[in-house]
């Protein structure tokens, strides 16, 4: 919606990050934007310039929100304020609701067109309240063109209830003249008097209320202003409505997605019977404890993601599990490994193309977005994406869509956006190598993946389900020598190169990693495991008894215990049962 002419917008937070986000895109769409770091700050700005419109943080320094709220509902009622703050408790909501916000935003903003809507309609509503007033002030036959020409329902009625006037578009709603009948009737088919009447009856204040009207279940906006004569008595009262279902509906729907979000974030939780394990990926340390917790919040939401974390840490099995545990679950999540994607075929890849498009084009293709519309599209290596496509695509995923290569028809596309790189983007910015606003729409909700080394406590737990993918007979066995080679290697390439490592282990029968042969560890085993006779034996018959023989010496070491056996072994109970009396191992009887 353009305005007719130049609003001025001040924004008060304590986040320098989303003042500058927010400041750029109001400045784009016409408004001159003044920005304040704190409370105080805000206020001596607001009182300087007298904004249009106030958007507001409710937690800051000094002087916070609420007392921002409460200082320009007293100054300046006619001003509205939105909120924008972190999700916070309903008390909150309704604290800064009572003390004059207009309407409230939640952080992260996913969608700053939804943020420019509220304050457009903010603008709209001061300048009818304004010209309400306006009319109280003698302004009659100028206001009296605007009522007669308002879309919306405009009527006055007497201290009693009844109606001494209506615009013609309630004339029009109703299909008669004014009615004999008190307005709560005639309007709203209500059997009582409206609550806002009953409460204003003295004519102290004006009020605004959203209500769902039993005559036609359609969603209305009230706004009740009291007409007082000269002695400050009510003369009349004056109501404005329009009709907001849609905007309602759009609203009741975003609840009804965020409280079914928030009660299968609930479930995901409680169903994590093993805290050591999300989807395919594997640790139990802190740093990878943190990491499932912000998949899970990552998932109860449909922000973009930005994983960072070396070659080889899992970012690929991380955008997965917040795929898998969000509400697109039943849609595609799209690979894209931006880095492998020649320049010239960038475009066509991401938005496909129409045939003819090009020589070869030899019929029509889906691009990235199409095939992923409804569900996910994992960017992998972001960085790689030129800054010419940086731009198509960050105008494609904010809501102005895309036109297929060879084509006219413009797509907008619904689509989560995960990415991930092992890159320092914000240096990638400073190198001129990504756009700012780009990185600004991808880095919503950032996840660090950890490096293998910095989570060594994981090791054993990956080797078991590593190892437990080939068939009992297949896996050599995994000397104390061994493990603790594993586990002191630096690894860096990560659980990939873990995994690559065993493979070979397993295939070569000898540690290996990426050809430094630490066969050598196996010398620091006991001498009787490996000190036997081999002439005329089989290999299978001498594994099983170098098997039994550790077995029994661990057996023995932990006093015949097998919880502890299994532990010095690193291997599961039920393992170690099995194995013992596959064996032949058995405690000794007591004498």
């Amino acid at each position: 919606k353009l305005m007719a002419e130049k609003k001025t917008l001040l924004y008060i937070d304590d986040d320098k990050a989303i003042l500058k986000m927010v400041s750029g895109f109001f400045e784009g769409q016409g408004f001159s934007v003044h920005l304040a770091e704190d409370g105080e700050q805000g206020l001596r700005e607001f009182r300087s310039r007298h904004a249009d419109i106030v958007l507001v943080d409710l937690n800051m320094p000094n002087v916070d929100g609420f007392e921002v709220l409460d200082t320009l509902s007293k100054e300046s009622p006619d001003t509205p304020v939105i909120v924008i703050s972190g999700e916070g408790e309903m008390a909150d909501v309704i604290q800064a609701l009572r003390l004059g916000a207009w309407n409230y935003h939640t952080k992260p903003i996913e969608n700053l067109a939804l943020v420019r809507h509220a304050v457009e309609q903010a603008l709209d509503k001061a300048e009818l309240v304004k010209e309400n007033k306006a009319y109280q002030e003698g302004l009659e036959k100028k206001l009296t063109t605007i009522i007669e020409n308002f879309p919306g329902f405009i009527f006055t009625c007497d201290g009693s209830g009844h109606i001494t006037y209506m615009n013609p578009a309630l004339t029009s709603y109703l299909g008669h003249e004014v009615p004999s009948q008190p307005c709560h009737k005639t309007i709203f088919n209500f059997d009582e008097r409206c609550p806002w009447c009953s409460e204003l009856s003295l004519g102290e204040q004006f009020s605004r209320h959203d209500i769902q009207s039993p005559r036609d279940n359609r969603w209305y906006h009230v706004i009740y202003l009291p007409v007082l004569d000269q002695n400050g008595d009510l003369l009349e009262r004056q109501i404005v409505l329009y009709d907001i279902t849609e905007t309602k509906q759009k609203e009741l729907d975003l609840e009804e997605r965020e409280e079914y979000l928030r009660k299968e974030n609930i479930r995901l939780r409680s169903s994590l019977s093993d805290r050591y394990k999300l989807g395919s990926i594997i640790g139990k340390s802190q740093a990878m404890q943190e990491v499932y917790d912000t998949i899970l919040n990552a998932a109860a939401s449909d922000a973009s993601v930005i994983i960072y974390g070396e070659s080889g840490t899992g970012k690929e099995l991380v955008a997965k599990a917040i795929h898998e545990n969000s509400d697109r679950r039943d849609k595609q999540l799209v690979y894209v490994n931006c880095g492998a994607i020649p320049e010239n075929l960038i475009e066509s890849e991401f938005f496909g193309y129409r045939k003819g498009a090009f020589t070869g084009a030899n019929k029509d293709k889906h691009g990235f977005l199409d095939i992923a519309a409804g569900g996910s599209i994992f960017l992998d290596e972001v960085g790689e994406i030129p800054l010419n496509m940086q731009v198509k695509l960050l105008r494609a995923i904010e809501g102005n869509g895309y036109t297929p290569v060879g084509g006219t028809e413009v797509k907008k596309p619904d689509v989560r956006i995960i990415a991930a790189t092992n890159r320092d983007l914000k240096e990638e910015v400073r190198q001129g190598r990504m756009r700012q606003d780009f990185l600004y729409r991808i880095h919503i909700i950032p996840i660090q993946v950890p490096p293998l080394r910095n989570r060594k406590e994981d090791i054993p737990l990956l080797v078991e389900h590593f190892l437990s993918q080939y068939e009992e007979d297949q896996v050599p066995f995994l000397s104390p020598a061994i493990s603790k080679a594993l586990q002191e290697y630096k690894w860096p390439g990560n659980v990939r190169e873990l995994q690559n490592t065993l493979n070979r282990f397993v295939t070569l029968k000898k540690l290996d990693f990426m050809g430094l042969d630490l066969s050598q560890h196996d010398k620091e085993l006991p001498p009787d495991t490996i000190n036997m006779e081999l002439q005329g034996r089989p290999l299978n018959i001498l594994l099983e008894e170098i098997e039994r023989n550790i077995l029994q010496k661990a057996y023995e070491d932990n006093n015949f215990h097998q919880g502890k056996t299994a532990e010095a072994l690193q291997i599961d109970r039920k393992t170690l049962y099995r194995k013992m009396k596959q064996l032949g191992i058995d405690k000794p009887s007591a004498k």
